[in-house]
């Protein structure tokens, strides 16, 4: 299965002006967890954006699929980017940022937001001149400069770019977008950008992407990009690093630096007929790659919807993509994904590498949904190695016609690849999430979310459904300890 799919990602957006009072404020069953509430209605122009219509419907003042970093020298500032006002499919209108600089117990807004696409104030002259932006991720370098990556398109997806925009005051303010690949040929469509700073080289940032390249015989591959900075995200160099026979290839990259000079990229691959939870491994900086290291068997096709709990023919949508987490300044690099039992339901399967990702230990599952499915794994490591896991789930589910779903935090400080020392608390929940954006894949909560160590314990960004019909969804952000 093809990839093109996968963009369809959330586009939303939140006004993030919450004081340490507003936590008073929880939703629900949000049981000793620190959660801010982070709403309000759409900031981009009004009118932006191109017009409803053609199968087309847009969700106004919704936010959702936000990425999360920490500046590694103040690991109190954070720094988050997601999607504004998410159409149905193709992204959603614009970009927006946040920053924090007390450990998430309050938020404003970045006084802009990256030029990523027209309603953010993108031109052709900055390079910002496209529909719709998606798929957002964010890294903050040594220096303390943020940097930004985004899928920018046309809304039916025959353009594609990648942007990476950079902000030299934390999050502030952003320079226009860099252009690291743009295609105008309904053949070629760039996908899913990660970015992240190499907090053991100055300077050095690295982005990754997938690109489907479809032949005229239907022929298909999706093989790896990447870009490298060596100052701070200015300038940058691109080139393909990792190919594929015909029919198959990888989504969902994520590169990962090791103390020890390794390069790690996790994804998932796919072919017609199969799919694996894959890593790969770089001791030249990039320059060849080793055969996956990791290798486990994934559900097939990401985009799968997740099983209805109550067979409504309305179900949520499954893009969920391996993450990883390295324990600082070792060779220890911990692994989450989504894992598909025999009866259809989703779980969070974990792995552990010790020798910065040459081996690795058998998956576990340490989510603990009792019934259905776990869905939208993430995962951050602190620095003494206690590794936090996020995800949702609709253990609360019941008859009505509404689908309950909680948002839970895992967290293990030894023996992780054990599944009975992982400690589950609850976030927040339950909201109903037959109220969050439809895609034509399924209800979208998100197909990543937010999660990061602030060293004394962990602050998790994330998505929930309001009740209220004119701002749909919010991120909300919670804070727990280790």
């Amino acid at each position: 299965m093809k990839r093109r799919s996968r963009s369809m990602v959330v586009a939303v957006a939140a006004v993030f002006a919450c004081t340490v009072a507003a936590q008073s404020a929880l939703a629900d069953g949000a049981d000793r967890a620190g959660v801010v509430r982070v709403s309000g209605t759409s900031a981009l122009p009004a009118g932006c954006g191109l017009p409803e219509g053609n199968g087309y419907v847009l969700n106004p003042n919704t936010e959702v699929q936000p990425w999360l970093a920490a500046d590694p020298k103040r690991p109190g500032r954070l720094v988050a980017v997601y999607q504004q006002d998410r159409w149905n499919r193709y992204g959603g209108n614009g970009t927006g940022a946040a920053v924090s600089n007390d450990g998430g117990a309050t938020w404003r807004p970045s006084a802009e937001q990256p030029a990523f696409s027209r309603c953010d104030g993108g031109t052709a002259a900055n390079g910002g001149d496209y529909d719709v932006a998606t798929d957002h991720w964010v890294t903050v370098t040594p220096s303390g400069t943020a940097v930004a990556a985004s899928l920018s398109l046309s809304r039916t997806g025959e353009t594609t770019g990648i942007l990476v925009s950079r902000s030299g005051d934390g999050g502030e303010h952003w320079d226009d977008p860099v252009t690291l690949a743009r295609d105008n040929d309904p053949n070629l469509f760039n996908d899913r950008p990660a970015v992240t700073a190499d907090p053991y080289h100055p300077g050095v940032v690295y982005a990754v992407w997938d690109r489907v390249e479809t032949q005229p015989s239907g022929a298909w591959t999706q093989p790896v990009y990447l870009a490298k900075s060596a100052d701070d995200g200015r300038t940058w160099t691109t080139k393909k690093v990792y190919d594929f026979p015909a029919n198959s290839g990888v989504i969902g990259t994520e590169l990962v630096p090791m103390a020890d000079g390794t390069l790690l990229i996790g994804m998932h691959h796919e072919t017609d007929t199969t799919a694996a939870t894959q890593v790969i491994r770089s001791t030249d900086g990039g320059a060849t790659w080793s055969a996956p290291t990791l290798n486990v068997t994934a559900p097939f096709a990401v985009g799968v919807k997740i099983p209805d709990p109550d067979n409504s023919g309305d179900p949520v949508r499954n893009a969920s993509l391996p993450l990883l987490a390295a324990k600082p300044k070792s060779k220890v690099v911990n692994a989450v994904w989504q894992s598909q039992d025999a009866d259809g339901t989703f779980h969070v399967a974990y792995a552990r590498s010790t020798d910065a990702g040459k081996t690795w230990s058998s998956p576990v599952r340490v989510d603990k949904t009792p019934t259905g499915s776990a869905a939208v794994p993430a995962i951050a490591v602190s620095p003494s190695g206690t590794v936090a896991v996020t995800y949702y789930d609709f253990r609360n589910n019941t008859s009505a016609a509404t689908l309950p779903t909680d948002f839970w935090a895992v967290t293990c400080a030894q023996n992780c690849t054990k599944p009975g020392s992982w400690r589950e608390r609850h976030i927040e929940g339950p909201f109903d999430a037959r109220t969050v954006p439809a895609t034509s894949s399924g209800r979208m909560v998100g197909d990543y979310t937010g999660l990061v160590s602030t060293g004394s314990g962990f602050v998790a960004v994330y998505g929930a459904a309001t009740g209220d019909t004119t701002n749909p969804v919010d991120l909300h952000s919670a804070t727990f300890s280790h």
